[in-house]
C-alpha cells in the first residue's frame, strides 16, 4: 500500500471542546500518545496570503431547538466499573510517547469534524470502542506502552467514530477523578461576564453573539496565572459547517474576576492561512504607519478608551513576523497598555489585550 501525505494533527482536532474541558493536563495520555504507522510525513503546504475578509457574525445554523449533547447520559450509563479503571490505571502510567503525531488528510478531517457532531449533538456512536490489542483493527491502542497504531490507509467513519469515543471517554473518567473545585466568592455573577464579553465582541468586531453558544468556564490561579473567567461565543454545530467548508468565526474572551475588566478578546478562524512576513515585508511594515494607528483607532473608537495615549509602538517583532501577525503595543498616561494584534497583510485585528498599570505588583 502506498503510503499517505497527512496534512492536519488529530491532537488538534481532539482538543477542539466538547462536553468535558478536554485538555493536555486533564487528560495528558490522550494528547500525548505516541503513533506507530507507516506514513509519518505531513503534507507542507505553501504559504497563501490573506485575502481582505470582511468581520461579519459567524454564519448561524441554530437548529430549532437548540441542540443538546447525548453524551454525558450515553457514558454515565454505558461505561463499567471495569472501564473506568482501566483508563484510570492508563493515565497512572505516566509513560512518555515516542514517535510523531496522527495525522490526517483534508478529507479525513472534514469527516472528523462532522462526525464529532453527530456524536455530540445525534447520538452517533462507534459499534464498538477503542480497540487495545492488536488483530481486533487497524486502529488501536496498546495501553501498556502508550502507543496508538493508525492504519495507512483512508480512515473508516468506524475508527473515526472510535477516536470520538475514546477522547471523550476519558474526559468523562478525569471528571470523575478531579471533581471541579468549588468555586470562591466574587464581585459579579456569570450572567454579568457573559454580558461583558458580549459587549467587548460588539465594540471591537460589530459581531452580535446572541445567537450563539455560549461556554464559560472560571479558571483557577495556578502556574504563574491569575484567576480568570473565559468566555466563549461560538456557532452551535461549528465543527459540521467547518467540515462542510463552511467560514466560521468564533470569539474567545477573557475577564479578571475580581475587577470585571475585559483583558483579552480573540476573534478565531480556524481555517485562516497565516502569511509569514520575510524580511523585506517587515521593513515596509516599520516605515507604514498605518499599522500604529490604525492601533490607536482601534483602542479609541472602539475600545473607547478616554485615557490619553503617551506612544505606540510593533512589539515582538521576530516572533511575530513568524506568525505572520503584526503587534503594537499602545501605552497609555497611566502606565496601563493594549496590545493590538492584526492579521497581515489584512489588517484585520485578532485580539486586543489590555494589561492594567499595576499588573505583577
Amino acid at each position: 500500500m502506498n503510503k499517505k501525505k497527512r496534512s492536519v494533527s488529530i491532537a488538534v482536532l481532539l482538543c477542539a471542546g466538547g462536553l468535558f474541558a478536554i485538555s493536555a493536563v486533564a487528560v495528558p495520555n490522550l494528547v500525548n500518545s505516541a503513533v506507530v504507522a507507516k506514513d509519518s510525513t505531513a503534507a507542507t503546504q505553501e504559504d497563501v496570503r490573506l485575502s481582505q475578509p470582511k468581520i461579519t457574525v459567524p454564519v448561524l445554523k441554530v437548529e430549532a431547538p437548540v441542540p443538546v449533547s447525548s453524551v454525558d447520559d450515553y457514558l454515565r450509563k454505558n461505561m463499567t466499573q471495569e472501564q473506568i479503571q482501566q483508563i484510570n490505571d492508563y493515565m497512572d502510567t505516566g509513560l512518555e510517547p515516542q514517535g510523531v503525531g496522527v495525522r490526517l488528510t483534508e478529507a479525513e478531517t472534514k469527516r472528523h469534524l462532522v462526525l464529532h457532531d453527530q456524536y455530540v449533538y445525534d447520538g452517533v456512536r462507534p459499534q464498538k470502542p477503542m480497540p487495545f490489542k492488536e488483530g481486533q483493527g487497524d486502529l488501536y491502542l496498546d495501553l501498556m506502552t502508550n502507543t496508538l497504531y493508525a492504519p495507512d490507509r483512508v480512515w473508516t467513519d468506524e475508527e473515526l467514530l472510535q477516536l470520538i469515543d475514546w477522547t471523550y471517554r476519558q474526559g468523562y473518567v478525569s471528571s470523575l477523578r478531579f471533581p471541579e473545585k468549588p468555586v470562591f466568592l466574587q464581585k459579579y455573577s456569570e450572567s454579568e461576564f457573559i454580558m461583558r464579553a458580549a459587549e467587548s465582541v460588539r465594540k471591537l468586531y460589530d459581531a452580535d453573539v446572541s445567537k450563539l453558544k455560549v461556554s464559560t468556564s472560571l479558571h483557577n490561579p495556578g502556574f504563574g496565572y491569575p484567576s480568570q473567567w473565559w468566555v466563549d461565543f461560538s456557532p452551535y454545530k461549528e465543527r459540521t459547517m467547518r467540515g462542510q467548508g463552511q467560514e466560521v468565526w468564533t470569539y474567545n474572551v477573557w475577564i479578571d474576576p475580581e475587577t470585571g475588566v475585559v483583558v483579552d478578546t480573540t476573534a478565531v478562524n480556524l481555517a485562516a492561512i497565516r502569511t509569514p512576513i520575510d524580511e523585506a515585508a517587515a521593513a515596509t511594515i516599520q516605515k507604514d504607519d498605518r499599522w500604529i494607528k490604525e492601533a490607536k483607532r482601534i483602542v479609541k473608537d472602539k475600545q473607547g478608551e478616554q485615557r490619553r495615549i503617551v506612544k505606540a509602538y510593533l512589539t515582538d517583532t521576530e516572533v511575530n513576523n513568524k506568525r505572520g501577525m503584526v503587534a503594537i503595543d499602545v501605552l497609555l498616561e497611566d502606565g496601563s497598555k493594549y496590545n493590538a494584534e492584526f492579521r497581515y497583510p489584512s489588517m484585520m485585528l485578532r485580539c486586543l489585550i489590555y494589561e492594567p498599570a499595576d499588573k505583577g505588583e
